[in-house]
């Protein structure tokens, strides 16, 4: 199921951000070996920051995909950029400069033949997935719900749903999230953590900063 560009995605480093994807993936006009899809990335804090990108898919992920279908390619797409800002090799500006993202064999690992984005700790997934139920209801509302057992957070994280459901239990145990089935309401002692996380979206906001001024300079 394709998203629309209002879904709150967060990366492991912190961010919350969203994006608008101009479908479909076209042949580079460049005569290079790739197919190119343009969108834009922003963070999705309220504020102005944003990326303009172009992600350029190889031949070799082009082949291990059924298709180039947006139903298929999305999630590939959400992932790598979601990894581009965990690497800092994206830079949110507050003016558009288009920005490559190669999807490329260091997403795919050829004994498994399976895409890669990262290798996440249980740490880490419950961290995500905190965070995700936060700005799901501070972005959307209150009640609004998020998917911790979304399939394009199990392949950005490199685990299966289920393992999504044992940290969603474990939050909703803490009393930080309700949740039913695999959808969850964020609680109050959720959104009382407010000065925490959003101070982790600002720490990782300056790390990304800081490391694209010192290549600048």
């Amino acid at each position: 199921m394709m998203r629309d560009a209002s879904t709150t995605y967060v990366t492991l480093s912190g961010l919350p951000v969203r994006m608008e994807l101009e479908w479909p993936f076209h042949a580079s006009q460049s005569g290079a070996d790739w197919f190119s899809l343009h969108g834009r990335l922003w963070l999705d804090d309220g504020g102005v920051l944003y990326a303009d990108v172009a992600i350029n898919l190889t031949q070799t992920i082009k082949e291990a995909l059924p298709s180039l279908q947006p139903e298929v390619t999305e999630p590939v797409v959400v992932n790598a950029l979601r990894k581009e800002l965990d690497v800092r090799q994206l830079e949110l500006l507050k003016s558009g400069k288009r920005q490559p993202v190669a999807v490329s064999s260091r997403h795919f690992n050829f004994k498994t033949r399976q895409l890669v984005f990262a290798s996440a700790s249980q740490e880490q997934i419950a961290e995500l997935l905190r965070r995700k139920a936060y700005w799901t209801a501070v972005r959307h509302s209150a009640e609004s719900r998020a998917w911790l057992a979304d399939p394009y957070d199990a392949l950005y994280c490199n685990v299966q749903t289920e393992q999504l459901l044992q940290s969603a239990r474990q939050l909703a145990a803490a009393g930080l999230v309700r949740l039913e089935g695999e959808q969850a309401e964020a609680m109050p002692a959720l959104l009382e953590q407010k000065q925490q996380i959003e101070g982790e979206m600002r720490a990782a906001l300056a790390a990304l900063e800081a490391k694209h001024a010192y290549e600048r300079a």
